[in-house]
């Protein structure tokens, strides 16, 4: 048998279709369809151009921008505190900072870590915020 190269020639990468649209975008710059003040990205971008059916003196000239929307953000950073020191009469609180992912764990997060005030593992809960 042979023993396969870990260097052997591979097959070319292929190009993906926004560096060929890029290039071929590149290529008409000279022409009338693009501006060559414009990237061949805002050229394209539909978001970017003026409304063609609203006419009106606002609108005649301008370009509107449209602002990409925030989604709500899935992972939380959340406080976890010991349940077991305020009942010792420890001086001080065991707290912890970490992130939940809210879809997966919609419910409060309970967790043994250690606290070192009691140099122990103790069950540590989410905070409410």
């Amino acid at each position: 048998r042979r023993r396969r190269d870990c260097h052997a020639r591979r097959p070319p990468r292929a190009v993906s279709a926004a560096r060929r649209n890029t290039e071929n975008m590149a290529s008409l710059t000279g022409s009338a369809l693009v501006p060559k003040a414009l990237s061949s990205r805002v050229a394209t971008s539909a978001s970017f151009r003026a409304p063609a059916a609203t006419p009106g003196p606002a609108s005649r000239g301008a370009l509107q921008v449209v602002a990409a929307s925030k989604k709500k953000d899935v992972r939380l950073t959340i406080t976890l505190e010991c349940t077991e020191q305020k009942e010792s009469g420890v001086a001080g609180m065991s707290r912890y900072m970490t992130q939940k992912n809210r879809r997966n764990t919609s419910g409060r997060l309970e967790l043994m870590k250690y606290n070192p005030y009691l140099r122990k593992h103790t069950l540590h809960r989410e905070l409410k915020k």
